[in-house]
């Protein structure tokens, strides 16, 4: 699956009303994604890990199910700095970023933001 064909199926994504259709909006985001992708690759961008120690699923679900960890990911610039980061990532109960789709989604996010900075 191509990077653009990834993004489309798994991303979120918006569109402008009366200048394009949802399809389109779809594939310009999708787009914006792969394209921050390849070059937060090429930039030396990398990616790390972790439970989130602030927050649980405790913080939003009243249902009386068992709390069930949250992540957060890092994006490291090559001289080894935090240039954008996002927490409470939520995986669901048996969750884990390794290998879940939205984990792809939430680094070329994050690649993003560090290459518009």
């Amino acid at each position: 699956m191509t990077p653009l064909a990834f993004f489309y199926a798994h991303a979120g994504y918006s569109y402008k009303p009366g200048e394009e259709t949802p399809s389109q909006g779809r594939r310009r985001c999708a787009q914006a994604l792969a394209t921050a992708e390849r070059k937060g690759l090429h930039a030396g961008l990398t990616f790390f890990w972790q439970p989130d120690l602030v927050t649980t699923s405790a913080d939003f679900d009243d249902s009386g199910a068992e709390p069930w960890e949250l992540w957060e990911c890092l994006c490291i610039n090559g001289k080894g700095r935090v240039v954008a980061s996002l927490h409470a990532i939520d995986f669901g109960p048996d969750g884990r970023p390794g290998g879940d789709p939205y984990a792809r989604v939430v680094e070329a996010e994050l690649a993003q933001e560090a290459l518009s900075q």
